[in-house]
């Protein structure tokens, strides 16, 4: 999910004793650790003046957000924020804020902020996210298949020294990115796609115009219908199943793979005053990679080098409806 256009956002602190790692002059200063829960979305349980919450760990959202049923839950007063939308898969809602006391996720705290209200309905079972402008403070390790966040700060290390945990890696350099999104190349078929990597998206997914520029239709060989997603819009959007020769990250290479084929941002439009002609409200990617591939790999974005290092751990790397598992080919040690 996408969160544009304001920015209202809590100063927090990851003011966490460090732990140093080292590895000839490399240190990696390990600033602090997040317990996530892998089931369903990918989760952390947060507190909101003092009431739980459970929050969605969305890279794809530049803001920390609420629900507007899980504000009204916690008895917060909302403020419209007039003229202000924002944008994911399903469409535009319209934002609101809400003044908090204390937002506590395990040992990290932020006090009096303005906090986005938006969505018409729970997420999942969650009551918002926690954005790409939390988590994207320091070099960071989305750690799923040990259920943890982990938040660095490396001193004199370069390259893939980051990689501390000693097995095969891929990287990707970081292209032109705001809001802490994490955008990268990718290639389906051979076909250079840009791709948002989005922890908040319950699966990966391609649009049609990326798809079918890598020679993938509805009618192709390998294809098949499968039901609607939705997002943060109220839109359902209509999707499909593609059947792609390979898909590279890196070094590392998925032959056959079946990936989810959706055109998730199709309602997110407006027009303009003086023009009837509806044009793009963000700038969406062509590609999400969704937590089904964070959930099978460690994924460390390294924010001084720019680049993504990701080792690929076992089991299936995209999780399409009615797909049949697939492994990536991970380079060689």
């Amino acid at each position: 999910m996408r969160a544009d256009l304001v920015a209202i956002v809590a100063a927090f602190c990851l003011a966490v004793a460090p732990a140093a790692r080292s590895e000839a002059t490399c240190q990696m200063q390990e600033l602090g650790e997040l317990p996530v829960t892998v089931a369903g979305n990918v989760t952390v349980d947060a507190q909101v003046n003092g009431q739980p919450v459970r929050l969605i760990v969305d890279t794809g959202s530049a803001h920390t957000l609420l629900t507007h049923p899980a504000a009204e839950r916690l008895g917060l007063v909302l403020r419209p924020l007039v003229g202000v939308k924002m944008y994911g898969v399903g469409g535009g809602e319209n934002g609101a804020s809400a003044r908090v006391k204390e937002l506590k996720v395990a040992n990290l705290v932020a006090t009096d902020f303005d906090i986005l209200v938006t969505g018409p309905h729970p997420l999942g079972g969650a009551q918002g996210v926690l954005g790409a402008m939390f988590l994207m403070q320091t070099d960071v390790e989305f750690d799923f298949p040990h259920e943890k966040l982990r938040f660095f700060r490396p001193k004199n290390c370069k390259g893939d020294q980051v990689v501390y945990w000693g097995t095969a890696y891929s990287v990707a350099p970081m292209i032109g990115t705001t809001d802490g999104r994490i955008d990268l190349t990718v290639y389906l078929n051979g076909k250079p796609t840009n791709a948002m990597m989005d922890t908040g998206a319950s699966g990966s997914a391609v649009t049609p115009n990326a798809a079918a520029n890598a020679g993938v239709t509805p009618t192709s060989n390998g294809s098949s219908a499968t039901a609607p997603i939705y997002g943060l819009g109220r839109d359902e959007v209509s999707s499909y199943v593609g059947l792609f020769p390979s898909f590279a990250f890196g070094d590392e290479t998925i032959h056959n793979a079946k990936i989810e084929v959706a055109d998730m941002f199709h309602a997110d439009k407006e027009v303009a005053m003086d023009s009837h002609i509806p044009t793009a409200a963000a700038d969406a990617p062509n590609m999400l990679l969704g937590d089904d591939f964070f959930r099978s790999h460690r994924v460390y974005v390294s924010l001084s080098q720019r680049k993504v290092y990701v080792s690929y751990v076992g089991g299936p790397v995209f999780s399409a409806p009615g797909a049949a598992p697939h492994k990536a080919i991970a380079p060689a040690p």
